[in-house]
């Protein structure tokens, strides 16, 4: 028994290129808003551990740098989700 070839390739509709773009988008909004919370939370966490203790954590320099590092990453991956939009 013989397979009958196909020689007709189907094109992608319009619907499923928008699927397809919708999909994208949704990804990159989850991405985007997962690791923003994750690091907003760690944020959040480190700043009330160092509450009690701030004056002090405030001269240390690493501590200070540490946490201005991760709101600039926090700042970064934020806009990286809202230039999908």
């Amino acid at each position: 028994m013989t397979i009958p070839e196909h020689s007709h390739v189907q094109q992608p509709t319009d619907s499923a290129l928008e699927d397809a773009a919708e999909t994208r988008w949704g990804i990159r909004e989850g991405i985007g808003l997962s690791l923003v919370s994750i690091f907003g939370l760690l944020l959040l966490v480190v700043g009330l551990m160092l509450a009690p203790g701030l004056i002090a954590a405030a001269s240390t320099v690493a501590i200070t740098l540490g946490l201005l590092l991760s709101m600039v990453a926090l700042i970064v991956i934020g806009r990286w989700s809202w230039n999908g939009r």
